[in-house]
């Protein structure tokens, strides 16, 4: 069986699944900590505080909520314009054939680790660490299909 998908991710897509990375991590519980750990001391002290303090209260409480996404967003921004064509992904018999513009790769099933469902995505995780993203959108009805395919070939 053959299958080929047009993969191009947008800054949006990075974005929303560094986002659900962070805040299903150590990290994220921690965000949330001191996020309320901030509008609590900001609360109780905001009105005692002096014409310095009282911006830099501000400041503390909009660094989770506001700042980090929008840090985050720009990164996610800078992995999309890596590859503003996309790329192609042929998966077949013998392995997997990835072409991004005028470049081209191609993966033995030795090579691919296993699919990985996170929900909004397959991640086709390659054993020396790489992978690729294959967003719902890509493979609509085919997905649970392709992820029984990748696993058979690789022995998952």
């Amino acid at each position: 069986m053959e299958y080929r998908f047009q993969v191009k991710a947008t800054a949006w897509d990075f974005f929303m699944m560094s986002m659900k990375r962070i805040y299903k991590s150590p990290l994220g519980v921690c965000n949330i900590v001191f996020f309320v750990a901030a509008v609590l001391l900001t609360l109780k002290f905001y009105q005692n505080a002096g014409p310095l303090g009282q911006p830099l209260m501000i400041i503390m409480c909009l660094l989770i909520p506001a700042v980090q996404p929008i840090g985050t967003y720009f990164k996610a921004k800078s992995y999309a314009l890596a590859i503003p064509e996309g790329l192609t992904l042929e998966a077949g018999d013998r392995g997997i054939r990835v072409e991004a513009g005028e470049r081209s790769e191609d993966i033995g099933w030795k090579k691919v680790s296993r699919a990985i469902d996170t929900g909004e995505c397959v991640i086709l995780k390659l054993s020396q660490g790489t992978g690729y993203f294959l967003f719902n959108r890509v493979l609509g009805e085919k997905k649970k299909e392709f992820i029984e395919y990748v696993n058979g070939k690789t022995g998952n």
